[in-house]
């Protein structure tokens, strides 16, 4: 597991990165809500706890149904744990416009390589797909060549990543206003669609925990996109503030 490991920090490094990389070269600011150091720390903490939190839960709680011990992490749950700690922390703090996209660069990054851990890492991540006889299946070690289903993952980020860079100069209010909605829904939706190329367990209907997972986030994007609909999140309805670059 150590290629696991090693990927693992890349991600991380990576994700820091271009988080760093895309709201320096776009100067983006805390929303006003978050200003306050001690707000913002405190909203920092709640995220961290969902997250670790969620991943925990519902990444153990996989590898339970599917008649294994032991503990194990969930990028799907993960998200759901983080943006209900957010919306939990928002709602007491009285915050009603989005703050979560000046995250969104940095965690399509940390999964889009994340994921590449995942496949490398083989049979005993537990992240690998049923078997498939299409050419580009991949052999784990088994004898049976498989669905990557970590890089169709992967590729589905570095592709909203790429479409959030080209269509960003041209939408950035709609970004900013919308744009965390919209990445959790493309995420949910092609998880969605990859957990029925993955062996494991049904839950209810057919359908797995991660497909549960997944349709609870679709319906959260699909409301919160229509709750904002025509709002545009600037600097004047206390959104995250874009400061434009002054050109010489």
């Amino acid at each position: 597991m150590a290629i696991h490991l090693i990927f693992d920090l890349l991600a991380l490094l990576a994700s820091a990165a271009t988080s760093y990389l895309f709201t320096r070269r776009y100067r983006l600011r805390r929303p006003p809500a978050l200003r306050e150091t001690g707000r913002y720390h405190a909203y920092l903490l709640a995220l961290l706890l969902g997250l670790s939190g969620g991943s925990l839960l519902f990444g153990s709680l996989n590898l339970y149904l599917g008649g294994q011990a032991g503990l194990a992490k969930s990028i799907v749950g993960g998200l759901f744990g983080a943006i209900v700690a957010a919306e939990a922390f928002k709602y007491f703090a009285g915050i009603r416009h989005s703050t979560g996209f000046v995250f969104v660069p940095g965690v399509a990054m940390l999964i889009g390589v994340g994921r590449i851990g995942c496949f490398l890492a083989g049979l005993p991540d537990y992240t690998y797909g049923i078997a498939t006889d299409l050419p580009w299946g991949v052999d784990f070690g088994d004898g049976i060549p498989r669905h990557p289903v970590q890089l169709y993952e992967s590729a589905a980020m570095f592709g909203f990543l790429a479409l959030l860079l080209v269509s960003w100069p041209r939408h950035r209010s709609a970004w900013i206003d919308k744009g965390f909605y919209l990445f959790i829904l493309v995420y949910a939706s092609q998880r969605f669609v990859w957990e029925f190329l993955k062996p494991y367990p049904d839950l209810f209907l057919g359908l797995n925990l991660f497909h549960w997972l997944c349709l609870a986030l679709i319906g959260y994007a699909l409301w919160m996109m229509g709750f904002s609909r025509n709002r545009f999140t600037t600097e004047n309805t206390e959104g995250t503030e874009i400061v434009e670059p002054k050109h010489s």
